[in-house]
C-alpha cells in the first residue's frame, strides 16, 4: 500500500474512534506517516463561510453542503496572485462566520482586508499542521510554495482543517461533515491511485513538464513528475531573457515533448509560452488548470475533476498523443 494511501486511511480511522477534534488527529497521523454563492438572505440562520479560492469553495460545497451559506470570492479563471479586491469583499469577510483562506500569501491582495474586516474565525488551510511548505525561488528572495493542494495528500488535510471549522460554527452539523469528510478522503485515495497508475504509461525519461508558472511542485513530488516553469511560484513576477533562454536549452537539451498554458495566466505569459514552444519545437499542450478550477459544470470545474483532467492533458501529451 503507497503511502498517500496509508494516509488517507488512517486519517479516516482517526476521525471515526474521535470525532471532536478532526484536525489535530489528522496532524499527528501526517507526521507518522466558479462564481460564488450568494450573500445569506433575510431569514436564513445558516453560518456564512466565505471562501477565496474556488478549489477551497469547492472544498467548503463537498464538505459543508447545504447546511452552510458559501460565498465565494473568485470566480473561474482569476488568478489569486494578482486578484483585485472588490468593494463587497470587505462587507462579505465582515459578516462572515467562518473566513477559508489558503495561506502561505497566495490571496496576496486580499490578505489585509481579511486581517482587517475579520470578525469571525479565519482559517489558512495551507499553514495546518502535516503540511511542509516546498520553497520557491522569487529573484533574490525564496518565498513558500502555497501551491500546496496540488498534492491529494495536502488536501485530505484541507478537507479535515474545513470539516472541523465547519464543526466549529455549525455543531449540530458535525457528524454530518465527519461523514462527508471520510467519503470524500476516500475519493481522493482513489483519485491518487489513479494518478499514480495514469503516470505509469509514461516512460520515466520522458516525465518532464514546463508551465507558465511554477504552480506543480507539490504534484511533481508526490507524482515523480519533473516541473519546470516559465516563472516563478507567484505570476507577480516576469521572466528576464536569460531565463527564457535557459528553458529553451533545457527543453531541446532533454528532449521534453511539451509545455502546457494555464487557465489562469494572462495573455503576455501565454504569448511568452508560445513563443518558447515555437522556437524549441515542443507542442503547445491543452490548457492546465492550477490556480484555478474550470468552469462550472465543466470537467475541471470541482478538484477531483480538475486533478484528472490535469493528468491526462499532460500523460497524452509526454506519450506523444498530443503530437
Amino acid at each position: 500500500m503507497n503511502y498517500h494511501k496509508n494516509t488517507m486511511t488512517m486519517m479516516k480511522q482517526a476521525i471515526i474512534k474521535h470525532g471532536a477534534s478532526l484536525l489535530c488527529l489528522v496532524v499527528g497521523l501526517v507526521f507518522a506517516g466558479g462564481c460564488g454563492g450568494p450573500e445569506a438572505e433575510d431569514g436564513d440562520d445558516r453560518p456564512t463561510v466565505v471562501a477565496t479560492t474556488t478549489m477551497i469553495e469547492d472544498l467548503a460545497k463537498v464538505i459543508g453542503g447545504e447546511e452552510i451559506n458559501i460565498v465565494g470570492m473568485m470566480r473561474t479563471g482569476e488568478d489569486p496572485h494578482l486578484y483585485e479586491v472588490k468593494p463587497k469583499h470587505a462587507t462579505s469577510v465582515k459578516n462572515a462566520d467562518l473566513v477559508l483562506m489558503n495561506g502561505l500569501h497566495l490571496e496576496a491582495t486580499l490578505d489585509t482586508i481579511i486581517k482587517e474586516q475579520a470578525t469571525g474565525k479565519v482559517v489558512a488551510l495551507a499553514e495546518q499542521e502535516g503540511i511542509e511548505p516546498l520553497t520557491g525561488g522569487a529573484g533574490l528572495e525564496v518565498a513558500a510554495d502555497p501551491h500546496c493542494w496540488m498534492d491529494t495528500r495536502y488536501y485530505g488535510i484541507y478537507a479535515a482543517a474545513v470539516a472541523e471549522a465547519l464543526s466549529e460554527v455549525a455543531p449540530q452539523h458535525e457528524a454530518l461533515f465527519k461523514e462527508r469528510l471520510l467519503v470524500y478522503l476516500d475519493e481522493l485515495g482513489e483519485l491518487d491511485a489513479w494518478i499514480k497508475k495514469r503516470f505509469d504509461e509514461v516512460p520515466e525519461r520522458q516525465r518532464v513538464i514546463v508551465t507558465g508558472h511554477d504552480a506543480f511542485a507539490y504534484f511533481g513530488k508526490a507524482y515523480g513528475i519533473e516541473v519546470h516553469g516559465l516563472i516563478g511560484i507567484s505570476t507577480e513576477q516576469e521572466p528576464t531573457p536569460q531565463d527564457i533562454e535557459k528553458l529553451k536549452t533545457l527543453i531541446r537539451d532533454n528532449g521534453i515533448r511539451a509545455v502546457f498554458p494555464e487557465s489562469s495566466l494572462g495573455g503576455s505569459l501565454l504569448g511568452l509560452l508560445d513563443k518558447v514552444a515555437a522556437d524549441t519545437g515542443a507542442v503547445v499542450g491543452e490548457e492546465l488548470h492550477s490556480d484555478s478550477l474550470g468552469e462550472p459544470g465543466s470537467e475541471a470545474g470541482t478538484y477531483l475533476g480538475m486533478m484528472r483532467h490535469n493528468t491526462n492533458t499532460m500523460v497524452e501529451a509526454l506519450k506523444g498523443g498530443g503530437e
